[in-house]
């Protein structure tokens, strides 16, 4: 039996009910007529050129994503622009696209879970509960890990899990860390309750800088693994959980995931700084500021 766009999308707010959704998202089908038949689905974290043209070359009638590609309202339909072009590139190939956010991310099993797991966190809890009847789910992570370590070891852990060579850290690498928040994606509005609860550090990405600040100045630790790379996991538990549904429901629907995804960042180090130091002195900006004066 082959699945319609409508179907699958279905299927996947079994795991990620909608009404989980942050009043600001915009998630569910983007583009698309929910009633089109799908042999071929591409899961992957962003909708983009490069996803919409692998897409296409697998013959997939549709695209699942985690982030989705309309945001805001779009007020002009100018393929100049990269966000009514990629619309205009789904219409016309005939792939439909629909997106799972932070649902996805407030769900048991999400992102903040998927991430707990690879860092072997026990008795975890939402950071932020939103649905008092169902205290399991909600946004962020927090627990304890099964016996204390350094933070070095952490950084080791999540740099080589999630392929991330370039961390941000706030902490000394030897001080210890038994209790650990998590946040896949932009954490820093969720900081106020990783203290109330007594993390001692937060794993999440795009660290505001006066977070980054307050965590130095009170002796916590935060790693800023990047958004993509602490999203990223979403992607393949995505695509393991509608195989088993599709198995489960008797479709016949190929599943594939984009696998040369990458994050948009790139990490430029100044080969000529000593470790240690700080990769720009303040003393030569101060003096072109100055001239201004």
């Amino acid at each position: 039996m082959t699945p319609t766009v409508g179907e699958i999308w279905n299927v996947l707010c079994r795991w990620a009910p909608p009404g989980l959704a942050e009043s600001w998202d915009n998630i569910g089908l983007q583009v698309g007529d929910p009633e089109a038949s799908v042999q071929t689905l591409m899961i992957a974290l962003d909708a983009t050129e490069n996803v919409l043209d692998a897409a296409a070359k697998r013959k997939a009638q549709m695209v699942l994503t985690h982030h989705p590609l309309l945001f805001r309202p779009v007020s002009s339909f100018d393929i100049s622009k990269s966000v009514p072009r990629l619309l205009a590139g789904f219409l016309r190939k005939n792939i439909a696209l629909a997106a799972a956010h932070t649902n996805l991310d407030s769900t048991v099993g999400g992102v903040s879970d998927l991430l707990a797991n690879i860092l072997g966190i026990s008795d975890v809890k939402p950071l932020y509960t939103s649905d008092e009847n169902n205290p399991r789910v909600g946004l962020g992570r927090i627990g304890n890990l099964s016996c204390s370590c350094k933070l070095s070891e952490i950084m080791d852990k999540v740099s080589n899990m999630l392929g991330n060579h370039g961390l941000l850290v706030v902490g000394q690498p030897g001080q210890t860390i038994t209790r650990v928040a998590i946040c896949g994606g932009s954490g820093s509005d969720l900081w106020p309750l990783v203290i109330d609860k007594g993390a001692d550090l937060f794993l999440s990405a795009e660290i505001k800088h006066h977070v980054a600040r307050e965590a130095e100045q009170m002796g916590k630790a935060i790693i800023d693994a990047g958004h993509f790379y602490t999203e990223w996991p979403l992607v393949p538990a995505m695509a393991e959980y509608m195989k088993r549904q599709a198995s489960e429901e008797g479709w016949d629907l190929e599943i594939y995931i984009f696998d040369n995804e990458k994050s948009p960042f790139w990490l430029w180090i100044n080969k000529k700084a000593k470790a240690g130091e700080f990769m720009a002195d303040t003393r030569p900006l101060l003096s072109i500021n100055n001239s201004f004066s």
